[in-house]
């Protein structure tokens, strides 16, 4: 028997609100299809989140429905398990994937509870928690259950040891989970101690939830996401699906290939900005590491691209041509989108005095330091406190906007021929 695992597809994700991003995420999905048919596998598994979110738009369903049609049309068998996207919100019982399974192109697996007393039913048709097929395989599937996932282990665990005939030679365990240590910022994680019990009842264990993959002890198999869902996830390289060919009169009793999934090239660039004292040194300086870093192949990838801009700015962050930095990546790329990430921080400003100045001295002193946090001021730095002072005198005598207007120009004036006001 061959089987393929895979979870966290996510259709219907218009990240970074791209349509063209919308359109990868069910890119994605087809290649899968069209590799689970070119390979004859006889079973695709989802271990949760299929759709991004739990209220779909029609165009989403549409890709979904036509990929699960594809593979019922071949005789593959899907098995699914719901995830916390796709989960119904508020006082929902259904989501779409109780349509699709009503619609005969999925079967989705979870175990009931009647008064707290969870109960493990064999798939009728319309519900139930397990299924066992004619190879001599049983799949379990167990939806995400958030912070009660703990509670909900426990349970199977002592259902599992209760279910009547004799164990399947061969069974996968679909959980919607994390594990702990993987990854810090996910709920519903279990530590490997919760986990271990199952083992006595699970040869594959295909989790979902954690879009990083990983495999421990060839028991625990999660594939990660199939797309891309956030920059961080550009580094996990080899997400994607399993490939698991099953034979139980062998130990072990499968054989697992990981598939990198097809998907949209991400690019992230770094610059620091901390040895530029202007404007323009600094755009000649970033302009020629983008060309640098923008290959013809790159380019030809139509990549989402992420520039980081950090390090210390050297000058007022207003002059800061951003418009033009954006210009120039998409001229390089011709990205499907583009981001921008600026870290940059001013320039230390921090303030050495004697504790005898007065108020009016305390005050220049202040106004010059902040002045040459600019670096291209610092030699007209008391000019500029001057000015100020100069202004705010007039604006507390009641002088006319005239006079204060024409106390401007006169600055600008001396400035001229040294260096931009």
């Amino acid at each position: 028997m061959r089987f393929l695992h895979a979870a966290d597809i996510h259709l219907g994700y218009e990240q970074y609100g791209c349509n063209e991003r919308y359109n990868d995420f069910g890119r994605a999905f087809e290649a899968l299809v069209d590799d689970a048919l070119a390979r004859q596998v006889d079973l695709v598994l989802l271990a949760g989140d299929l759709f991004h979110k739990y209220a779909l738009d029609p165009q989403t369903l549409l890709q979904a429905t036509h990929q699960l049609r594809r593979l019922r049309e071949a005789n593959v068998c899907v098995i699914a398990i719901e995830g916390n996207h796709e989960r119904p919100r508020y006082q929902g019982v259904l989501s779409w994937l109780d349509y699709l399974a009503e619609c005969n192109l999925l079967v989705l697996l979870s175990p009931d509870y009647q008064a707290g007393q969870m109960s493990l039913r064999h798939w009728d048709g319309q519900s139930g928690a397990y299924l066992d097929l004619s190879e001599g395989v049983r799949v379990i599937g167990v939806k995400y259950y958030g912070a009660m996932t703990p509670r909900v282990i426990q349970d199977l665990t002592a259902e599992l040891g209760r279910l009547p005939g004799p164990r399947p030679d061969y069974t996968v365990l679909m959980l919607h989970a994390g594990l702990q240590g993987i990854l810090d910022n996910y709920s519903a994680t279990l530590t490997r101690a919760e986990l271990d019990p199952l083992r006595a009842y699970a040869d594959y264990l295909a989790l979902g939830h954690i879009h990083k993959p990983f495999i421990q002890d060839d028991w625990i198999y999660n594939p990660g996401s199939l797309e891309t869902n956030s920059v961080a996830e550009v580094e996990w390289e080899d997400r994607g699906y399993f490939l698991v060919e099953v034979d139980p009169s062998r130990r072990p009793a499968h054989v697992v290939t990981k598939v990198c999934s097809k998907r949209r090239a991400f690019e992230r660039l770094s610059f620091s900005v901390s040895e530029y004292d202007s404007p323009e040194a600094l755009q000649r300086a970033l302009a020629a590491y983008i060309g640098r870093e923008a290959t013809p192949e790159k380019a030809a990838q139509h990549p989402v691209v992420e520039l980081e801009l950090r390090g210390i700015l050297n000058f007022d962050h207003a002059d800061l041509d951003l418009a033009q930095i954006e210009q120039m990546v998409r001229e390089a790329y011709t990205p499907i989108t583009y981001l921008l990430r600026d870290i940059t921080s001013p320039s230390e400003f921090s303030i050495s005095t004697d504790e005898a100045l007065s108020r009016a001295e305390l005050e220049r002193v202040v106004l010059r330091e902040l002045v040459e946090r600019d670096v291209r001021r610092r030699a007209q730095s008391e000019r500029w406190a001057d000015m100020v002072l100069s202004l705010k005198r007039l604006a507390l005598g009641d002088s006319p906007p005239e006079e204060i207007v024409g106390e401007l120009r006169r600055f600008a004036d001396l400035l001229e021929g040294e260096q931009p006001c």
